[in-house]
């Protein structure tokens, strides 16, 4: 397990039969929620740098790469509640696995939902959401995110 570095108050929820595994130094500011919840596994890779107001709630499976940025108030969520008879359950979710590949930059205000894949070194611009598997890496943005060019070299 790694050393988590902080600055200023954050919150780590992990429940019975959950797994965090960081796997080196992180960085924490303050106001980060991290929640494992039951029989849940979420991963963590060296060097990755959370920014104020980040929150990671983990129902399911959640694979964070190595040395990944992640701007003010970036939200990951592998489940979404359920719906079913014309209401929301409040404790009944539907979920799928999130990865995010090494070296990925999250700008401010960005969501990354159920079922999403961000391959290697790709960028989500600010206020973008994430809610499908992205086929390469790239730089994208919008409400659902679209590929908008390649990296720059």
């Amino acid at each position: 397990m790694g050393r988590i570095h902080a600055n200023g108050f954050f919150t780590i929820e992990v429940a019975r039969g959950a797994t965090l595994t960081i796997e080196g130094d992180i960085t924490l500011k303050s106001g980060t929620l991290i929640g494992v919840r039951k029989n849940a596994s979420l991963r963590i890779g060296e060097g990755c740098f959370f920014n104020r107001n980040c929150t990671i709630v983990c129902r399911d499976a959640i694979c964070i790469g190595a040395d990944c940025l992640f701007g003010e108030s970036v939200k990951i969520y592998d489940h979404d509640h359920r719906l079913a008879g014309g209401k929301v359950s409040k404790s009944d979710y539907t979920l799928g696995s999130v990865e995010i590949g090494e070296g990925c930059w999250l700008a401010n205000d960005v969501n990354v939902l159920k079922g999403s894949v961000l391959p290697a070194n790709s960028v989500v611009a600010a206020k973008g959401v994430v809610n499908r598997p992205l086929e390469h890496a790239g730089i994208y943005a919008g409400i659902p995110v679209a590929y908008k060019k390649a990296l720059p070299n």
